[in-house]
């Protein structure tokens, strides 16, 4: 048999690697069966309502796995309810368990002569998860030493279900941010595509002339295969279609499948990353999808500044307009586009007024780290 502090240093290793939390709790409750006084072992997962599941065992006798564990897992529970009022904060011997003793009465040859046990919370840094049970035939007290040793693999596990439950979180943060990127990415592209070519597709059943039908047509079709590719790149997280020839270009192209005429005055040379890049352009393209939806004109300025420190681009328009201080179409897609801005450490802001038109200014530093007031 191992000694303590080998068991206790085999098990951290093995808790170490371990990511899956069925897996992790079984095998380190075996360990510490296999290695100690130990007989048999069970774990109960205790949720905020305080209700508890079984979770993990490991060489329960019959009197507790017959009737699907229902000796084990119902009826009045001493230390679940000690655990559920606080006041159980380390190993501790159970003197009287109700559901052992009614095992042991159901089953008289199948109980192993297990009718005490003792228990010890799982706990990391406040947070709580449940109990870790352990149980020998025909001991009814543990000695401290054992006690102590249940205490130090209780506080193992309860640091590792922690790292479990945080990295868990995390991957479910990562696919929620995951999730709202590509609703953004397919707001701002694939899905204005789609518009458009809904609207020629409506043009084209008014038409009777076949050089315009042609030329509505091969519209669509070059609508089609940019949203096709621009799907495509959303899927592998490639740059913006078009991108990869320049901003300029990439904007005077979405711009006539759009059928927005824009004036683009640049001055100086913009040295921004790929990642601001982008988010940049991301930003353009929602400007004149609302354009095109909303203003009532078909004509865009954007301007592009470039000093030592800092990028600066404004987009607008000379149509309709709307008060910025009540709800309209264009709310989903500022809130994108302010969601990108603020995503590479710029600041986005918004102006419109009734009948005169709206802009848009992106003010982004190129010195990183560097926060606007």
């Amino acid at each position: 048999m191992k000694t303590k502090l080998q068991l206790l240093k085999d098990i951290a290793e093995f808790l170490n690697e371990e990511t899956d939390k069925d897996r992790m709790l079984q095998g380190a409750l075996k360990m510490l069966i296999d290695n100690s006084e130990f007989a048999t072992g069970w774990v109960f997962f205790i949720n905020g309502h305080g209700e508890h599941e079984l979770g993990a065992h490991y060489k329960l006798p019959k009197s507790l796995t017959n009737e699907d564990f229902s000796h084990l897992t119902y009826g009045k529970c001493w230390c679940v309810n000690q655990y559920n009022r606080n006041n159980l904060e380390k190993a501790t011997n159970i003197f009287v368990c109700s559901r052992l003793e009614k095992a042991a009465r159901a089953y008289v040859d199948e109980n192993n002569g297990i009718t005490h046990h003792a228990t010890v919370p799982l706990m990391s840094g406040g947070e709580s998860y449940g109990l870790l049970n352990v149980a020998t035939p025909y001991v009814k007290e543990f000695s401290q030493e054992e006690l102590n040793l249940l205490e130090s693999v209780a506080f193992q596990i309860g640091s590792t279900l922690k790292r479990i439950d945080l990295n868990r979180r995390e991957r479910e943060n990562i696919l929620v941010q995951e999730r709202q990127r590509l609703a953004r990415d397919l707001h701002d592209s694939v899905n204005q595509m789609l518009f458009s070519i809904n609207i020629m597709s409506n043009g084209l059943k008014r038409l009777d002339d076949m050089n315009k039908i042609k030329t509505t047509i091969s519209s669509i079709e070059d609508t089609s295969k940019y949203a096709m590719r621009e799907m495509k790149a959303l899927i592998w997280q490639l740059k913006p279609i078009g991108l990869e020839n320049g901003m300029i270009q990439a904007i005077e192209h979405y711009a006539k499948l759009l059928g927005v005429d824009v004036d683009i005055e640049i001055n100086g040379f913009y040295d921004l990353d790929d990642k601001s890049e982008a988010q940049i352009f991301r930003v353009i393209q929602e400007s004149l999808n609302n354009i095109k939806k909303h203003s009532g004109v078909t004509k865009a300025v954007i301007k592009i500044l470039n000093h030592d420190t800092e990028f600066y681009l404004t987009v607008e328009d000379k149509g309709k307009g709307f008060r910025i201080d009540t709800k309209h179409p264009y709310s989903h897609g500022i809130k994108n586009m302010n969601e990108r801005v603020t995503q590479i450490g710029g600041v986005f802001k918004i102006e419109s007024e009734l009948n005169k038109g709206t802009a848009i200014t992106v003010r982004l530093k190129k010195k990183k780290g560097s926060i606007y007031e």
